[in-house]
Parts: structure tokens; C-alpha cells; sequence
């Protein structure tokens, strides 16, 4: 088995399946890697994939050379015993209790034999259910993660179990501090580092649009959500999308074991010549969180008019000559003011001869008189009602909120007013509006739970379920936004998912402090 485990292992598998029990398409794609990092010797990291039993996992090895691989293994190995035979078990009771015993054959393994003291592993699965293939399973502990892709773009169902994104969540480091933090490779919960063990599991529904990834942080450290957007929507097989996720990892250094399961359900139209992501200059180091910061950076785009026209006698100008020059920078403005040009037009409005102080020219008052004329034009269309309405349609009606039964309207003004579109009769003006928000700042949770209350409002509880979902991760103590997703999960018939999401709510508990520097548990740190 060690040696195995040693080598290097790519696979790219396909499957139509469509059996008596699963009855929807599914094609996925896998790759596992040593990576780069000479200090690793061997590959920590495992995989399964069994299409006919709708089970899909990844596992990231934590405790050094043999115990990461025994570790990783083993989950790989419990759960191919436990799918390979038929069961008639709840398939979330199932997924969860076959966690379980992998949690305690590894912790058992660990009090047994030293050599592989403090080894552990994460885990992040999807398994589908074989009644017709419209419901997923997902689950995981630790930091490695599963994506979900479809028409509404990309959303990450997991969240790492680690102190630094405890503290990112709190709001006591920001986005790029944790992308930068010493200890961002600690986790602080992994199957086998205690005798109990309890996965963060979620339920949805799904359709012939939807594809999974997932991944251990080997390929999250080096690629970001962007790159990983444009990979799934490129159209190309999962099988290549594995491999241009191994060549962006080695083009950032590649400094961790890399594992990855792509996951295509429904009938897809493929082209191999789909597009592929830029690739980094080789050796570049750049983090995930500082390429999104580099493109926070406020840009410009400067006028330059400073260029003179051409002077010919007779001639008019070359088109070319007049068309100003934009050029897009950051920071400090280049080039010169364009005082240029200005004084030449003023000359020419003179004859050739410069206004006297306190004169102005007359082009300077034809521009003047034009201006005044289409000011007042505009003002008189806009006077009275239909500038009240317009205003309205940016700042939301007064009261509008009240009328219709809402105590706490959103705190984001811009949401706010987005909204207020949507119960003003404009729904698409409303949804355009709230996804415009959510461009510029993916991590505005009222944007998200709002684009959900719309979906929901119209019936769509998958969409809305995902939204609340997605809400409460980005700010998980907002009891509103965990209200409506229980009300989702109802909608849904999934009871249990409605009362584990209201528990803190009925029952909350003291949250514990975390440190922005979180203490180190070495039998719980991998990566680089």
C-alpha cells in the first residue's frame, strides 16, 4: 500500500450513468499531485470517486510522511467498503455515521501505534441520491472544500475549520490578512485528532446544470474563485479542467499536495478548444488574496487632451489628431494638464490673438448659452413628480418598507434602495441591482440574503436556500438571515436541516474568543 501511495497518481474517468437508480448523467474528472515542494515526499492526499454509488470525496492527510497517508487512505478505504454494498439507510444518517468510523479506526490506529501518532485527515464529499439524482449530500471537515457551479455563478458550501477563518468570520482580521497568516494552514478540527468528531453536512437540490468541485487547499492556496470561475464555465470536459487546475497550482509554486474532483451532472455540450485561464509567469508566488486585492485597487481612466492639433493652413484637423487619448492607470495621474489644447482654442476664438483679462471669448459664451439651455431642458423634465420618482427609484420610497411589514430594513443604503425596486413592482431592475452590488463586493451579505428573499418570494426555494446559505456564512450571526433559511428548508421538506440551522437561535451559547494569532496544534497543521 505505501508504495502506492507514493507514486503519483492522475486519473481522468467519465461516466454516463444511467441506471435504474440514478437516472441523470454524471461525467466527472480527478487528479491527485506530489506537487512541487521537495520537502514532500510522498502525496498525503486521497480520492474516491464511485459514479454508481453517487459518492465523491477528497482527503488531505495531516501528521507528517506516513501517518497524512495512512490517514487519508483510510477514509478512502471505509467508505469504498461502506457504498460498495447496498444500503437502505438514510443517506445523510449514512454519510454521517460512515464519518464516524473513519474517525475512530484513525484515532484507534493512533493510540495503537506510535509511529503514527497524531495523524489525521480532512474530508469533503458529495454524494448523490440514487432516487432520481435531484438531491446532494455534502459534508466535510477540515479545510479542504467543495464549490458548487451552475447559471448563478460560483458558491463555496464549506467553510474552513480553521482558527484564522474563525477570526476572518469575526471580523478581527481582514480577507488578506488571513490569506497571509502564518498559522492559515492550522486547522482546528480533522478526523482522527479526537475520539468524536462532528462534519458540518448540508442537504441540496440539484439539476442538470449543476457541477461540484472538490478540492484540498493544494489547489484553494494557489488558485482563486475567479480562475476556478472561469475554468467550470469554459465548457470544456472535467477530465481537462483537472488538468489546467495542476498546471495553474505548479505555476504558483505548487508547494502542497494538489487534489481535485470535477463534477458534471446532465447532459453537456463539451469543446475541448474551450477557453483556458491565463497561466502566471512560471515561479510567480502571488496569493489567491493578493490578486483580488490588486484588482480592489481603485483604477482611472485619465483624458489626455494635452496632445496640439494639427495646424495646417486650410486643412482641418486629422480625425486621429482629435480624438482624445484614455489611459488606464493606478494611482498617481501622468501626463500633463491639458492646458494645451485649451489655450490654442482660445486664440483661435480671437483671431489669432488672446483674450483681454476678464474677457470671454466667444466660443466661451456660445458654450456657456448651450449649457444653460439644456440644464434648464433637463431640469424642466424632470421637475415635480418625475424627479421625485426619480429620486425614489435610487433611495427607495419613504415608508415603503413599513407599509409592506418590514421591521428591519437592510443597513446597506444601496441595498436598500435595490429592494425597494423589487416591492415597487420591478423585479428584474430589483435582482440587476442586488447582483450589481454583489460584483463589486462578493461579501455584502444583505445583497446575497435579498437576491434569496426575491427568489423565495417567487417560489424558487432552491435558489433561495442557496442564497440564505451563502448570507449566513458571510455573517453567521444574523438570526434573520438563519430564519429564512429554515423557513427554505421547510419549503423543502427537510426538517431537520430547518432545526439544526435555528438551534443557536432557540438555544444560543457563549461564543468563544478567538485569538487573531491562533496557537498552533501540530498534530493539526499541514501545507506549506
Amino acid at each position: 500500500m505505501e508504495l502506492r501511495l507514493q507514486a503519483v497518481a492522475i486519473r481522468t474517468d467519465r461516466l454516463n450513468w444511467d441506471s435504474k437508480q440514478n437516472c441523470m448523467k454524471v461525467r466527472f474528472g480527478q487528479i491527485t499531485d506530489k506537487g512541487l515542494n521537495p520537502k514532500r515526499e510522498v502525496n498525503e492526499d486521497s480520492l474516491l470517486a464511485l459514479p454508481e454509488r453517487g459518492i465523491f470525496l477528497v482527503a488531505d492527510g495531516v501528521g507528517g510522511r506516513r501517518g497524512g497517508q495512512v490517514a487519508s487512505q483510510t477514509v478512502v478505504d471505509v467508505f469504498t467498503r461502506v457504498f460498495s454494498q447496498e444500503q437502505s439507510d438514510d443517506l445523510r444518517d449514512l454519510v454521517v455515521n460512515t464519518i464516524d468510523l473513519c474517525n475512530q479506526k484513525i484515532f484507534e490506529e493512533t493510540e495503537i501505534n506510535p509511529e503514527l501518532k497524531g495523524m489525521a485527515t480532512t474530508i469533503a464529499l458529495v454524494c448523490l441520491e440514487g432516487k432520481g439524482g435531484k438531491r446532494a449530500i455534502v459534508a466535510h471537515v477540515g479545510d479542504s472544500r467543495v464549490y458548487r457551479f451552475d447559471r448563478d455563478g460560483l458558491i463555496c458550501l464549506t467553510e474552513d475549520h480553521s482558527d484564522v477563518n474563525d477570526a476572518l468570520r469575526a471580523g478581527m482580521i481582514t480577507e488578506e490578512q488571513a490569506a497571509n497568516h502564518p498559522h492559515r494552514n492550522v486547522i482546528n478540527r480533522a478526523l482522527g485528532a479526537e475520539p468524536d468528531v462532528q462534519p458540518d453536512v448540508c442537504e441540496l437540490e440539484v439539476n442538470e446544470q449543476t457541477s461540484f468541485l472538490l478540492c484540498s487547499d493544494g489547489i484553494t492556496r494557489h488558485i482563486t474563485n475567479d480562475e476556478i470561475t472561469r475554468l467550470l464555465r469554459s465548457g470544456r470536459p472535467p477530465e481537462a479542467i483537472c488538468e489546467s487546475l495542476k498546471e495553474l497550482c505548479y505555476m504558483g509554486g505548487a508547494d502542497d499536495n494538489l487534489t481535485a474532483i470535477v463534477i458534471d451532472l446532465g447532459e453537456r455540450d463539451y469543446t475541448d478548444a474551450g477557453t483556458r485561464p491565463a497561466l502566471r509567469t512560471i515561479g510567480a508566488t502571488t496569493s489567491p488574496a493578493a490578486e483580488v486585492q490588486a484588482q480592489r485597487k481603485a483604477r482611472r481612466i485619465e483624458v489626455d487632451l494635452s496632445q496640439p492639433r494639427s495646424e495646417g493652413a486650410g486643412a482641418g484637423p486629422a480625425q486621429s489628431e482629435l480624438r482624445p487619448r484614455f489611459r488606464l492607470f493606478n494611482g498617481k495621474s501622468k501626463g500633463a494638464e491639458p492646458k494645451n489644447l485649451l489655450a490654442k482654442e482660445l486664440v483661435a476664438d480671437h483671431g489669432g490673438a488672446p483674450p483681454k483679462k476678464g474677457e470671454l471669448s466667444t466660443g466661451m459664451k456660445l458654450r456657456l448659452i448651450i449649457f444653460g439651455l439644456v440644464v434648464g431642458a433637463v431640469v424642466g423634465a424632470l421637475f415635480g413628480k418625475p424627479l421625485v420618482d426619480f429620486i425614489w427609484s435610487y433611495l427607495g420610497r419613504p415608508g415603503l418598507y413599513e407599509d409592506r411589514g418590514i421591521a428591519r430594513p437592510p443597513r446597506d443604503a444601496e441595498v436598500g434602495a435595490a429592494y425597494a425596486r423589487f416591492l415597487e413592482g420591478y423585479p428584474k431592475e430589483g435582482r440587476q441591482r442586488l447582483n450589481d452590488i454583489i460584483s463589486s463586493n462578493s461579501r455584502n451579505a444583505e445583497a446575497v440574503f435579498y437576491l434569496g428573499r426575491i427568489a423565495y418570494s417567487e417560489g424558487k426555494y432552491d435558489e433561495a436556500n442557496d442564497r440564505f446559505s451563502q448570507a449566513l456564512k458571510i455573517e453567521p450571526n444574523r438570526s434573520d438571515f438563519r430564519v429564512y433559511l429554515a423557513m427554505t428548508y421547510l419549503q423543502l421538506n427537510q426538517t431537520r436541516n430547518a432545526r439544526d440551522v435555528l438551534q443557536p437561535v432557540i438555544s444560543p451559547t457563549p461564543e468563544t474568543a478567538i485569538s487573531p494569532t491562533p496557537t498552533v496544534t501540530p498534530s493539526a497543521t499541514h501545507g506549506g
